[in-house]
């Protein structure tokens, strides 16, 4: 199993500590502002004290930064830190690779969605809302640093829907053509480049405050734990389940043969074999 990354090693890039600095008001919102050329004055957290803890809602989603600004604009802000497995010549991710992260970008937005939905808003009370993931690695076709993704009409490119939702992937690599030199100065603080831009230095003074305090350290390794807990239960549930489908499919076949054989009905067959009671909608499903 891999080992932990030790605490005094954390970076921006890391999720935990992106967290930890995204907490900090004032870096939060300037990181929007630069990102997205804004000038949003003020951001609050909704729900703090579950939208900043380790585990945010059911399975599997956590919300580094889930925040609404002064025009009750809805954000959710993530450092996406794994490279997808999948290459192409030059570097960039293939095609499956950015399904499977525009995929994990749109389950976020659905989450949100959902969380507002459930507190007990209206259809026409969703506010607008932008998932942004931040990846030190290159996106799609390698060109851009910034990839804006509203929801456009196929046929007529020119007409966006109006649900004011927009999925947002920003990467320290490719052409920085018209951004500021404080987001150039970010990008390259993202692949470890640190430099006196104002808010580099406001981030780097942040990881060096949460480096000092003990109960972060201990709350980090905490969290660690605790997730990799959470993808073995995971990948012990997946192995379950493959064993169960086999053992269906190996039934089902043996079933198929004695139906063939005898000339008797499914139920029959599966009386014979003695198919376990749990087993039986799987193999059902399969004749």
């Amino acid at each position: 199993m891999k080992p932990i990354k030790p605490w005094k090693d954390l970076t921006f890039t890391d999720d935990y500590m992106f967290k930890k600095v995204m907490e900090a008001r004032d870096i939060c919102r300037d990181t929007l502002n630069e990102a997205l050329a804004w000038n949003i004055q003020r951001i609050t957290y909704f729900e703090e004290e579950k939208s900043l803890q380790p585990f945010y809602g059911s399975k599997g989603i956590r919300l580094d930064a889930y925040i609404h600004d002064d025009r009750e604009r809805i954000y959710d802000i993530e450092m996406q830190v794994r490279k997808m497995r999948e290459k192409i010549a030059g570097g960039t991710e293939s095609a499956d690779a950015m399904k499977s992260l525009a995929k994990r970008a749109r389950c976020y937005l659905d989450e949100i969605d959902m969380e507002r939905m459930q507190s007990g808003s209206r259809y026409s009370e969703l506010r607008p809302t932008f998932v942004i993931f931040f990846c030190p690695f290159p996106l799609f076709d390698g060109e851009q640093c910034v990839y804006r993704f509203p929801r456009i009409c196929a046929n007529h490119p020119s007409l966006t829907l109006p649900d004011e939702s927009e999925l947002i992937f920003i990467t320290s690599k490719g052409k920085r053509d018209g951004l500021s030199a404080s987001m150039c100065a970010l990008l390259d603080y993202m692949d470890g480049k640190v430099s006196t831009d104002s808010l580099v230095e406001r981030i780097e003074e942040r990881i060096h405050f949460v480096k000092q305090q003990e109960q972060e350290e201990r709350d980090y390794m905490i969290f660690e734990m605790r997730l990799r807990d959470e993808r073995a239960e995971a990948r012990d549930e997946g192995r379950a389940e493959g064993r169960a489908e086999g053992k269906a499919e190996g039934k089902a076949e043996a079933a198929r043969s004695l139906m063939e054989s005898l000339n008797i009905t499914k139920e029959k067959a599966m009386e014979l074999l003695k198919i376990p009671i749990e087993l039986q909608p799987k193999v059902l499903a399969l004749l």
